[in-house]
């Protein structure tokens, strides 16, 4: 259905396709070329452009400027661990802040200051400048109470650029109780994580912390010494870790009225937007048509083949950021004498194909 290259020594399949009711005037697609080793987000870009739809494409590694004239402007997350607004975040959000502003769930701001930071283990405290009061704020557990394979969530405030100023829950399970090389501060979790989800929590089953999401492996790294994309290779540092940074003064804090976090929506509730070295956190409005963005994410293995890049895997998904389905997948597997270009272009035709909705057949 394809072509030839892929009948002869390959397979490419499609599935969940459900993306006919996009319309073109209200739709946007969201392509992240992060880590991106061969350029296969812009050929994704044009394919799906190609067919009408408007396509933005973001680099989240574009090179700073070496002057230091101005503080680089930076998004991550946090949770509130007090009533009276305490909140643990990673040390790497907020090193070297001007200003911190903390935006809760319910649209609130305030400004706040790093009391304790520990550099090591990616961790910071930080607390309200002026007196406040929070409704809701998360207990803290021990890591030793886990175990491998016990399911978990993530809350956070991914591609805040993007995606809004909305809070994002992903799950998954604890893949191993350390990280890199066996560090045993970290421990490796399944639920994807993206730029922005940094300091957000990690909560078990009772809605309690048991770790504080930091970093996931490096495409770029992993591809240079292993010649593969990771999946979903995240991870967090154990909540021990943290506590272990708690005077007598916070603990007070943390121990004057237990939390009264009960169900999912109140761990929400009590997580919290960290903007860093910005005057003010944009709201993002809906205009009067609503606008439905679709995030295209992506992974795949290559090689040279001698005439050009090839790929022997390729993996597509479409999600729908305004409801979190996956409306379309897309996949390649097996050998081809096709470019990666080839490839790539083939399996966004099957999905426009299956769709109902191809122009260009």
């Amino acid at each position: 259905m394809i072509f030839s290259a892929f009948i002869v020594s390959g397979c490419a399949t499609t599935a969940h396709v459900s993306i006919s009711h996009l319309h073109k005037d209200s739709t946007v697609f969201i392509i992240s070329n992060e880590n991106d080793a061969i350029g296969v987000g812009p050929v994704i870009a044009k394919e799906v452009s190609k067919r009408g739809y408007h396509v933005k494409s973001i680099n989240s590694h574009k090179k700073e400027s070496s002057k230091k004239s101005h503080p680089v402007a930076a998004f991550g997350s946090g949770f509130f661990i007090s009533e009276n607004g305490l909140l643990i975040s990673n040390a790497h959000v907020v090193k070297n802040a001007s200003s911190i502003i903390i935006r809760k769930v319910d649209g609130e701001k305030f400004r706040a200051k790093v009391i304790i930071i520990d550099e090591n283990n990616d961790i910071a405290i930080l607390t309200p400048i002026e007196p406040i009061s929070v409704d809701k704020w998360l207990s803290l557990t021990q890591f030793k109470n886990t175990k491998i394979g016990d399911p978990l969530k993530i809350i956070g405030f991914p591609l805040s650029n993007i995606l809004g100023n909305r809070p994002r829950v992903t799950e998954g399970i604890i893949s191993a109780d350390a990280g890199l090389m066996d560090d045993p501060t970290r421990f490796q979790v399944s639920a994807s994580i993206q730029p922005g989800n940094s300091g957000g929590p990690i909560i078990d089953e009772k809605h309690e912390v048991i770790g504080v999401t930091t970093e996931k492996l490096s495409d770029f790294y992993s591809i240079k010494t292993t010649g593969t994309i990771p999946q979903n290779v995240n991870f967090g540092v154990k909540i021990d870790y943290a506590k272990l940074l708690f005077n007598h003064k916070i603990e007070q804090s943390v121990t004057t009225k237990l939390s009264n976090t009960a169900s999912l929506k109140d761990a929400i509730d009590a997580t919290a937007l960290i903007a860093v070295n910005v005057e003010e956190i944009s709201e993002i409005t809906s205009s009067p048509k609503k606008q439905k963005t679709i995030l295209v994410t992506y992974s795949y293995n290559y090689s040279w083949d001698v005439f050009h890049y090839t790929l022997s895997r390729f993996n597509m998904q479409w999600i729908d950021q305004n409801t979190g389905e996956i409306i379309a997948d897309g996949n390649f597997s097996g050998g081809s004498f096709l470019s990666y270009i080839g490839i790539v272009e083939g399996v966004i035709k099957e999905v426009f194909i299956k769709a109902g909705i191809d122009l260009t057949k």
